[in-house]
């Protein structure tokens, strides 16, 4: 089998560290970056009240981070800092992230989205599981180590 000629898939951006705040949009919103431990990021436009750990949501038009909140449709992202209506950053959408915002989760396993906005638990809600997001331990005051791969939200019940 021969390789690929062409490169194809997300630009890789590379302005900024995951936790750097910018007051003024330092990559196209949308752009993806890798750290060197393999996680990646995409960057958005940031949203009010979120700090590091918060989880959002956010849709492929606008790239504009909203805290995640019941019933939410969408990519699902874990905020890397402070980002603020008024700045951009990084959150990540893929890889390990040791101190997630939740609610009190017994263990590792699949999440949910928390009745408290940008938090997550392990009690089900039907509609609001995030697939692609799991815990890989039990929470420690409100604080959860979890593992994302590109998770999302649909707010629909299985049949």
């Amino acid at each position: 089998m021969a390789l690929g000629t062409t490169m194809v898939g997300h630009k890789m951006a590379s302005a900024g560290v995951p936790t750097a705040i910018h007051t003024t949009a330092q990559n196209q919103i949308g752009d993806r970056m890798l750290d060197d431990q393999g996680n990646e990021y995409v960057y958005l436009k940031g949203v009010a009240a979120v700090a590091a750990g918060v989880w959002v949501s956010y849709n492929a038009i606008t790239y504009q981070a909203v805290i995640l909140t019941a019933d939410g449709v969408g990519s699902v992202a874990l905020a890397m800092a402070a980002v603020l209506a008024a700045n951009w950053g990084w959150f990540m959408v893929k890889g390990f992230y040791p101190s997630a915002s939740s609610d009190t989760v017994a263990g590792a396993g699949g999440l949910f989205i928390d009745g408290t906005p940008g938090r997550v638990d392990d009690a089900s809600v039907a509609g609001d599981y995030i697939s692609g997001a799991v815990s890989t331990g039990a929470d420690v005051a409100n604080v959860l180590p979890v593992q994302l791969n590109y998770p999302m939200v649909g707010n629909t019940v299985p049949a």
